[in-house]
């Protein structure tokens, strides 16, 4: 897997623009400050520091050029302009702070918000990621303490709402990405990290860097977008120019760093989080230098190149996403700002275009641009300051799609957006290219759907929970295509193809049956047709953890965990069985995959999850898997943790997916509802060997590893239930529920005996039946049948599979099953897709090293003729959603949705009319039954009478011998 701890887009290549592409003949401002970037760019302008440097010149992104006489003068400022920046959630919306404290903002061009944030000069200025109307501004009081403080400048307040000061001075701010931490890099070369969420300014303090920079020299510190990981600059005591990539969780040093040449001047470092790369620009140099800042990586902040420039730098921006030429390979794009292009010319802004190779560019290369940030607010103040979760608006860059997926964000985010300045803003103008909102842009959202969302939990910091009105009715239908068919009524699940499905009913389900003798003492495994089978499977993954399954099978496809660069993952499509192809269609995931799931409510969605710490949801195209395949990735989620070990779907609400994570201290399940995080289960520093939803949704049942505990939780409000001992061994153990109120557990012993044992989810103090199966390695997997009370395990390396059948609270074992290959892995398909005119109770996907067997489990019946009711009775829907997911994640419970398994042209046992008897009465029967006894006895004394005159000797007999 050597390949895979590479960026993909090592090999990209950045090169100057034409000349007509560049922005010549400016009249800039000379004068330099540490934290200014020197340029920021929106997507509809560029702004630069007008000459005389109280003002900023405004120039279109459109219109290249000779632009000196066609630029829009932003003024206002009393002072020297120090820094100004954009906002990422708005476009023509600019803030600017000035030598004498005061911040200035525009929007459209137009001037809409001037007040004093400090009584000394301003060092930087920040607008809040994710939060409209908030900015973040710092100063320095003197020459060792500094102080950084935030501003609601959509509440038309001249009081900052939070502040805190900084030892040793501040020479630049960061804000992360998700807006919940705030960094600032000091002048003794380390860098402070703050969450202003927190009240008083010394309990939001969250770590401090080590002083890996040299003191007394500029540096500047940029957060790796939502990520808990980020970059500062400076320089060593010998002025090398230095870059270092910080973990937020590990601050004592460094995770990696990176040495340039000797220079006295700022480095200023850029970041893009869909490509994972680190631009390096120093004002006065003349080199834009770019490296891997993917973690991932074998070597994180490893130089990949670089590119010369004309003249010296003044400053240096990253184009936004969505201006991009995604149709030309164009994966990023730096303006870099030139003192001077010539004799007697001005200073220019040149666009440097970073192209990723590819053969042709005639379709959208889905691998190279993933859905990126769109230019919205995530959050309501309110939410960010009551430590709510946040949901970042994705938006598609395919240009195919981009429009309608920003529309349909710019709907759900309209009630965010409007908050972006004080309500008596001036209108934007019309001749500035700024974008028309629809009449109902700035619509509440219904009040129906503000207090859906109740008890939710914090992100990994673990802070107080509280209730919020969020715009989460839709944003998460909103954040791409597949979330918005989780709400779309015109999505119809899969139906099995030999079943008429009758409309759903609710009732009771979840529940074992009631009995009190094994009715399927006569269970037989059996393996379909070899041309049933799925044959010649290459490069099939040996190495795939035990505590997850290599294999997963769905209505529609198989996905099946292959070797190879880059985490490779084959689907095929379930009715198209046979020999696959030598080159049969993979997803890619971009590291060694861990896990894969695929989703119960949506069977065209295979979700993988990786060593990088990222969950990827990929749409597999309805066309024939056959060669090369492009599978669009449609969700992303980087979960904020070091390691992803489990992944388990809702088995009841549509797109809420829990993951098992492990911190450098703890392993924990985050459940996620799109993007958002909303809460987090089961957080220990035992570690957790596997778990498990219950199958209506509340619970989530998990072992420990350390104190060797069986644990189940309230998903939703994170409290413990019930605990007790699970298996008395550190080894793997496998979780399986049997409905709500039984739990089966597969693990090992002392001696490594391999045992299944039955807990009641009211008392885990003891196992209600314990059964020693064998001494062996293998780990065995449960699939459970909550139906007729089976328990399958599949025994990994071995060709057995054992059966047990739940009778009251004992474990009954079944006959095995035995394939003439070793297992790797077995999954199971719904049991609606089970023959159940053959009496066929299971049927399932057998993984071995080349092969993929189709098997299946039946039980004979006396008339086969009917449909056997009594082991086949209303099974759970398993493909169609029983809750509401905002209902859900209010605290609604699910209603299991039955499903009637009778085909329409068989007729129940229970309705069946009873076996035909023979016409024949007690009296008859027993008279014919005598006389047949007494001719049977008179012939017997016939035949003892006979032999005196049978057997006398004949006359002659003896004169025949004398002879």
């Amino acid at each position: 897997m050597r390949l895979a701890k590479f960026n993909k887009y090592r090999n990209a290549t950045a090169s100057l623009a034409t000349r007509e592409a560049w922005y010549s003949d400016l009249a800039l401002d000379a004068s330099d400050s540490v934290s200014a970037d020197g340029l920021a760019i929106d997507g509809h302008s560029l702004y630069v520091k007008a000459t005389g440097g109280n003002s900023l010149q405004a120039i279109d992104l459109n219109c290249p050029g000779k632009v000196g006489s066609q630029t829009t003068t932003l003024s206002g400022p009393a002072g020297r302009i120090v820094d100004w920046t954009t906002a990422l959630h708005h476009d023509n919306l600019v803030a600017a702070a000035d030598s004498q404290g005061s911040v200035t903002v525009w929007q459209d061009r137009i001037q809409t918000v001037a007040f004093d944030a400090h009584a000394s000069a301003c060092v930087s200025v920040r607008f809040h990621p994710t939060v409209a109307g908030v900015l973040a501004t710092s100063a320095n009081s003197g020459p060792t303490s500094g102080e950084v403080r935030l501003w609601n400048v959509s509440a038309d307040t001249q009081t900052p709402f939070w502040h805190t000061n900084v030892d040793n001075g501040i020479d630049s701010i960061s804000i992360r990405g998700d807006g919940q931490l705030l960094a600032a890099s000091t002048r003794a070369g380390t860098c402070a990290i703050f969450d202003p969420r927190l009240a008083g300014s010394i309990d939001s303090v969250v770590g401090v860097t080590a002083a890996f920079h040299a003191a007394g020299r500029p540096t500047r510190v940029l957060w790796t977008g939502e990520a808990p990981f980020l970059i500062t600059t400076g320089q060593s005591k010998m002025r090398e120019r230095s870059a270092a990539l910080w973990d937020q969780r590990n601050l004592a040093k460094p995770l990696a760093s990176l040495q340039l040449q000797p220079s006295t001047k700022t480095l200023i470092p850029f970041y893009d989080e869909d490509t994972r790369l680190a631009y390096f620009a120093e004002k006065g140099d003349v080199i834009i230098h770019w490296a891997d800042g993917d973690l991932s990586s074998a070597t994180p902040l490893a130089q990949l190149g670089s590119v010369v420039l004309p003249a010296p730098i003044s400053g240096c921006a990253l184009l936004p996403k969505p201006q991009l030429g995604v149709m030309r390979g164009e994966i990023a794009r730096v303006h870099a700002v030139v003192e001077s292009t010539g004799a007697g010319q001005g200073a220019a802004i040149v666009p440097i275009p970073h192209i990723a190779p590819r053969r042709t560019y005639l379709d959208f290369h889905s691998d190279l641009f993933p859905d990126t940030r769109a230019p919205l607010p995530a959050q309501s103040f309110e939410c960010w300051l009551d430590q709510a979760p946040v949901c970042i608006p994705k938006m598609a860059l395919d240009p195919a799609k981009s429009a309608d997926s920003l529309a349909g964000l710019r709907r759900t985010y309209c009630s965010l957006l409007s908050r972006s300045v004080p309500a008596d803003a001036a209108e934007p103008a019309a001749d500035h290219g700024s974008r028309a909102e629809p009449e109902d842009a700035m619509l509440n959202p219904p009040a129906e759907s503000e207090n859906r969302l109740s008890k939710l939990a914090s992100a990994p910091a673990g802070l107080e929970v509280k209730q919020h009105n969020m715009p989460s009715a839709t944003a998460t239908a909103s954040v791409n295509k597949r979330t918005v068919e989780q709400h779309d009524p015109k999505v119809k699940p899969v139906v099995a193809d030999q079943l008429a499905r009758i409309p759903t009913k609710q009732g009771s389900g979840w529940k074992l049956p009631e009995t009190d003798h094994a009715r399927f003492k006569y269970l037989e495994g059996f393996a379909y047709r070899p041309t049933d089978h799925f044959t010649n499977l290459l490069n099939v993954n040996l190495r795939f953890s035990q505590q997850n399954d290599p294999v997963r099978v769905g209505p529609k496809h198989i996905a099946v965990s292959l070797k190879g660069a880059g985490g490779q993952v084959g689907v095929f499509c379930r009715d198209s069985p046979g020999r696959v192809p030598d080159n049969p269609a993979t997803i890619a995931h971009g590291a060694d995959v861990v896990d894969i799931e695929l989703d119960p409510f949506d069977p065209g969605v295979v979700a993988t999850a990786g060593v990088d710490g990222r969950l990827q949801m990929w749409r597999v195209p309805d066309i024939p898997l056959v060669g090369e395949v492009t599978f669009e990735l449609e969700e992303y989620i980087h979960v904020t943790a070091d390691r992803i070990h489990q992944v388990r779907f809702h088995p009841c609400a549509r797109g809420v997916v829990a993951v098992l994570v492990s911190d450098i201290d703890a392993y924990s399940i985050y459940v996620y509802s799109g993007l958002m995080l909303h809460f987090i289960v089961g957080k220990t520093s035992d570690g957790i060997h596997s778990f498990e939803w219950s199958p209506s949704g509340d619970h989530i049942a998990l072992t420990t590893k350390k104190s060797r505990l069986l644990r189940i939780y309230d998903a939703r409000s994170q409290d413990l239930l019930v605990s007790g001992p699970a298996m008395d061994s550190i080894r793997p153990s496998r979780i399986a529920w049997l409905g709500n109120y039984r739990i089966c557990l597969a693990g090992f012993s002392t001696g490594s005996r391999r045992q299944l044992a039955l807990y009641s989810t009211d008392d885990l103090s003891r196992p209600l039946s314990t059964v020693t199966i064998d001494v062996g390695p293998g780990v065995l997997v449960p699939i459970s049948d909550a139906d007729c009370g089976i328990i399958y395990l599949d025994d990994r390396g071995s060709r057995l599979t054992h059966a047990f059948e739940v009778v009251g609270d004992q474990l009954i074992e079944l006959p095995k099953f035995e394939s003439p290959l070793p297992s790797l892995g077995m999954a199971a398909l719904p049991k609606v897709y089970s023959d159940v005119a053959q009496c066929e109770v299971l049927r399932a996907y057998r993984l071995s090293s080349q092969s993929l067997e189709s098997v299946g489990f039946r039980v004979p019946r006396k008339r086969p003729e009917f449909f056997q009711d009594a082991i086949f009775p209303d099974t759970v829907d398993t493909e169609t959603p029983a809750v509401d997911t905002l209902a859900w994640l209010g605290g609604a419970a699910a209603l299991p949705l039955l499903i009637n398994l009778c085909p329409p042209d068989m007729k129940p046992l229970s309705e069946a009319p009873p076996v035909p008897v023979r016409q024949r009465t007690f009296a008859v029967e027993t008279e014919q039954t005598a006389n047949n006894t007494k001719d049977a006895i008179s012939a017997m004394l016939s035949r003892v009478d006979e032999p005196d005159e049978e057997q006398a000797p004949s006359p002659d007999s003896e004169s025949d011998w004398d002879d």
